[in-house]
C-alpha cells in the first residue's frame, strides 16, 4: 500500500446548460466523496466561476473551491475577490490564475507565435503575470481578510515558460503529460525550476476521463464522441481501470495528484465519484475522510497566518 496518498481535484466548466442548483449539487457530491478541490473554468459563453463557487460555498463545509482568475485589472481588486470567496467558504478558496493579454496584445502574439518575437512577447506576458501575482500575495498579507492568509495559487502549465511562472508564484502546478516518461520529465524540470527559486510545489497531472461499466461500452462511447482535441491525455475505460492508471502515474511518474476533467457532465462525474473514488480509497490512495478544513490543509501546504 502506498505510503503517500495522492491529491484529487475535479475540473468542471461553467456550462450554462448546467443550472446553478445542478452545479451546487455536483460540488456537494464531490465533497461527499472527499475530493480535495473542485475547480471551474469559465470564459465566453460560460457562467462566472467565482459566482458559481460562492453559491457552492454556502452549501458545503470542506471541499476546496478554485475559480479561474484571468490576470488582468488591478492586483488589489483581484486579491479582494478571492479573499471574499475565502471568507465566505471559511478558508477553502484557491484561484487558478490564467495568464491573459488585452485584445490588442493577444492579436499581436497570435500573429508571431512560434517565432523569436513571439517567444519574447510570451515571456514578457508571463513576467508581468509574475509581478501581478506577487502584488496580489502582498495584498493578502497586508489585509488579513482571507482566513487562509494566502489562498493557494494553482497554475496550469504546458512548457518551460509557464513552468517557470509556476515555480516562482504557484503552490500547485497542473501539468499535461501523455505517459509516465513524459510525467517524469515534466516533474524533473518543474522541481529544478522551483529549487532555483528556493521553493517547492505540488505537481498534479491533468487527465480527461470517459468512463463506462465495461471497456467495450467505454470504447463505444469514445467512438460516438468523434474527434476529441485537448491539451491533456484522455483515459477511456472503466472506473477500476482509471484507478489503475492513476496509481501507475502516482507511483511510477511521481505525480502528487491529479485534476480530473470529466468528458461528459454529469455522467462521468458520477462514475468517478461513485465508483473510481471508492476503489482509490480501498487501495489506500485516497483518504476515507477529510482531515483538515482549509484548502491549504487539503493540499498539504504550510499554513499562512491571516
Amino acid at each position: 500500500m502506498p505510503q503517500n496518498p495522492f491529491l484529487l481535484g475535479l475540473a468542471l466548466t461553467g456550462d450554462p446548460s448546467l443550472g446553478p442548483d445542478d452545479f451546487v449539487r455536483l460540488v456537494r457530491r464531490a465533497e461527499a466523496a472527499r475530493i480535495a478541490f473542485v475547480s471551474v473554468e469559465d470564459g465566453p459563453g460560460r457562467l462566472d466561476s467565482t459566482v458559481l463557487l460562492t453559491l457552492a460555498a454556502r452549501e458545503t463545509t470542506r471541499v476546496g473551491l478554485v475559480p479561474l482568475g484571468p490576470v488582468l485589472g488591478q492586483p488589489a481588486g483581484y486579491a479582494a475577490r478571492y479573499a471574499t470567496l475565502d471568507l465566505v467558504s471559511g478558508g477553502r478558496a484557491g484561484v487558478r490564475p490564467r495568464i491573459a493579454a488585452d485584445d490588442v496584445e493577444h492579436d499581436r502574439i497570435l500573429k508571431v507565435l512560434g517565432t523569436p518575437e513571439g517567444d519574447e512577447l510570451v515571456a514578457g506576458l508571463f513576467e508581468r503575470a509574475a509581478e501581478f501575482t506577487g502584488r496580489v500575495t502582498r495584498a493578502w498579507d497586508s489585509s488579513g481578510a482571507a482566513p487562509q492568509g494566502r489562498p493557494p495559487l494553482i497554475s496550469l502549465a504546458h512548457d518551460t515558460v509557464p513552468y517557470r511562472f509556476a515555480a516562482r508564484r504557484a503552490d500547485v502546478v497542473l501539468v499535461t503529460p501523455f505517459d509516465v516518461p513524459g510525467l517524469r520529465r515534466i516533474r524533473s524540470e518543474v522541481t529544478a525550476l522551483a529549487a532555483e527559486e528556493g521553493r517547492s510545489l505540488k505537481v498534479l497531472a491533468e487527465l480527461n476521463v470517459l468512463l463506462a461499466p465495461t471497456d467495450t461500452e467505454a470504447a463505444e462511447r469514445r467512438a460516438a464522441l468523434g474527434e476529441f482535441e485537448s491539451d491533456a491525455a484522455l483515459f477511456t475505460g472503466t472506473p477500476e481501470g482509471l484507478a489503475d492508471r492513476l496509481e501507475e502515474w502516482h507511483r511510477e511518474g511521481g505525480a502528487d495528484g491529479f485534476r480530473i476533467r470529466p468528458v461528459a457532465v454529469p455522467q462521468d462525474v458520477y462514475a468517478l465519484l461513485d465508483r473510481a473514488v471508492p476503489e482509490l480509497v480501498r487501495r489506500g490512495l485516497l483518504p476515507d475522510a477529510y482531515t483538515t478544513r482549509t484548502l491549504r490543509g487539503h493540499l498539504g501546504l504550510t499554513e499562512v497566518a491571516a
